[in-house]
């Protein structure tokens, strides 16, 4: 099974190394599937080898439901009709699994305007291919187990289609996540058998590739494979089952521990931006309340601000000063503690999701007995997705306070207002993100609402509870953008505001390019150097945004906009977390002592 990790910090670190050595392949066997494995396939299309043994179990389980219909037994949706349907019988059971694909067709295909950009969030009616690769990995995941009667002919298949890069069109609404995600695997189910009523992109990606939408049978055709029936039992075990919503759970999961990594240093660069203290942070603090979440951030931040030299000043001390940082700061670990601890729930429910069998009826194949149940209710990862959107949200909060602290006056130690690097009679360059963060923090807590409180009944009175599983992970997604933004512009004014701390305490207060490098602490070292020397977003001042310098490239004049954008790009992209997770890893080990004399 997948391995479990004590703290946070290890969780991050593993999954970073799990995806580095899942680029190539990916083995499936049905009990090791992992986060990071989902991301390989999905994103970074990596190969899938179904292994021996799960071959071998999958072989032994094919031949039961045709044994059992021999005896005469009745089997669910084998024999019998669909949900609230299943009092009819029927001996074509073979036409019967195809009846199953055409009454799951009823999404909306529309594909004006969508995006297939593998790091998307829908915004169309269809699925990023991204979502739908990882659906189809963790059904073949599930079908790998060797309890769901499938033939090796249709994990062969959806094996091939990955290989290939063959991605089925998959409408994005309509699944309620109760006897599974039906109608997405439908869809699924219909290109795997290169039906004629659904399509399918392929062709090459990347700046060169164009990638085109096919009808089934010519997307298959393309690639030398054979239309292919489904036999007794195997629609229902293709539709029947969580993997759409496990699957873009797992893509969330990702997203989300990545961002609340970078929290933790956004935090640590508030500490420095706002001459605030370690001393919040002190080993000690923690020891004595011993959540594990809040000793790993506590833990992450006061090393993150290890060589800082604008952390721990006197001015603590000075007569009508705080003797205490703000809230945003000071209580920071204990914030995000509970968060990190949520979020590794989450992720344990999410990887026992993707390796699990979650169709009906199932087969025990050593027992020889074919059992009817719920593995299809898709709760776990509503509990999940839940968790992270909400974690989001909380997280969100917190760096709106710390973003806002540092653009107010009287709330940033002697920062200018507005963070303005010219007159502040007649300039105000960080009040845009002062109003855009707001309504970012405030969209964040729409979407953190839960999704699963919305359930309606289904299906002829069959599906009286289900999960809503599914949307919940795509509105997760959506918490993950949002967030991504705010992060964004947060970081912007962050760099802008060590610069103005630095500089104010140099010799040449007008510097128009001041260098904070040699003044900051471990993790803002590295992040300040990613910003301002890899993705030369410079400190800002009203010349540079006046709109009269043109860019190089032909494109539009520089703005705060435009640089929040580079490093929202960086997020989204990836690139930032790398750098972030370069952070964590450095902060793991021995002892830091930066105290001075408070």
């Amino acid at each position: 099974m997948v391995q479990a990790h004590t703290t946070f910090s290890e969780l991050i670190l593993a999954q970073r190394e799990r995806l580095a050595s899942s680029k190539g392949k990916v083995h499936v066997d049905s009990k090791t599937l992992t986060v990071a494995d989902v991301v390989a396939v999905s994103q970074y299309l990596s190969k899938v080898v179904v292994t021996e043994e799960a071959v071998q179990a999958i072989n032994e389980c094919s031949n039961i439901v045709k044994d059992k219909l021999a005896q005469g037994e009745v089997i669910y949706g084998v024999n019998t009709g669909f949900g609230g349907s299943a009092d009819q019988r029927s001996d074509a059971v073979d036409s019967l699994q195809q009846r199953l694909f055409t009454l799951l067709m009823a999404g909306i295909t529309s594909n004006e305007g969508s995006d297939i950009n593998v790091r998307t969030v829908s915004g169309s009616t269809c699925m990023p291919e991204a979502w739908v690769r990882a659906s189809m990995l963790v059904r073949l995941n599930s079908l790998a187990a060797g309890a769901s009667g499938v033939r090796i002919q249709i994990t062969d298949r959806l094996s091939e289609m990955l290989n290939h890069d063959i991605v089925p069109l998959v409408p994005v609404r309509g699944s309620i996540s109760a006897s599974g995600d039906l109608g997405p695997l439908a869809y699924i189910g219909g290109a795997l058998q290169g039906k004629k009523y659904v399509s399918a992109f392929v062709g090459p990606r990347g700046s060169q590739g164009e990638r085109k939408l096919l009808r089934a049978d010519v997307a298959l055709a393309q690639a030398n494979l054979l239309p292919l029936s489904v036999q007794a039992k195997e629609g229902l075990a293709i539709v029947n089952g969580t993997a759409v919503s496990a699957g873009v759970a797992a893509l969330a999961a990702y997203e989300c521990t990545n961002l609340a990594a970078l929290s933790q240093i956004l935090t640590a660069m508030s500490v420095e931006a706002l001459c605030g203290t370690d001393e919040s942070f002190d080993p000690f603090i923690a020891h004595v309340r011993p959540h594990p979440g809040q000793m790993d951030s506590a833990r992450n931040i006061f090393r993150f601000l290890s060589g800082s030299r604008i952390v721990n000043g006197d001015e603590y001390l000075a007569r009508g000063t705080l003797r205490q940082d703000r809230y945003s700061i000071r209580t920071a670990s204990q914030w995000i503690g509970p968060v990190l601890e949520d979020f590794q729930l989450a992720y344990a429910q999410i990887s026992t999701e993707l390796n699990s069998v979650t169709d009906n009826p199932l087969i025990d194949r050593k027992a020889g007995k074919i059992l009817h149940g719920g593995n299809f209710q898709a709760k776990a990862v509503t509990s999940a997705v839940e968790k992270l959107r909400s974690g989001l949200q909380s997280l969100g909060r917190m760096l709106f306070s710390q973003c806002t602290e540092l653009i107010n006056p009287s709330t940033n130690r002697g920062l200018p207002p507005n963070l303005v690097a010219d007159d502040p009679a007649t300039s105000f360059l960080f009040k845009g993100t002062d109003i855009m963060v707001a309504a970012l923090t405030s969209e964040l807590g729409f979407l953190a609402n839960p999704v699963g409180s919305h359930v309606q009944t289904a299906e002829m009175g069959n599906q009286g509870i289900n999960s809503l599983a599914l949307i919940s992970a795509r509105y997760t997604l959506k918490a993950v953008d949002t967030f991504s933004q705010l992060a964004a512009a947060h970081l912007v004014a962050l760099c802008q505001a060590i610069d103005l701390r630095v500089r104010s305490k140099s010799q040449d207060p007008t510097d128009e390019s001041p260098n904070a490098s040699p003044s900051l602490g471990l993790a803002a070292k590295k992040v300040y150097g990613f910003i301002r020397g890899e993705l030369k977003v410079p400190f800002i001042t009203e010349a540079l945004v006046s709109g009269d310098i043109e860019e190089a490239s032909g494109g539009v004049s520089p703005s705060v906009g435009q640089y929040n954008t580079v490093v929202y790009e960086s997020i989204r992209s990836g690139r930032l977390h790398d750098v972030v997770l370069d952070c964590v890893k450095a902060a793991q080990g021995g002892d830091v002592k930066i105290r001075s004399s408070l």
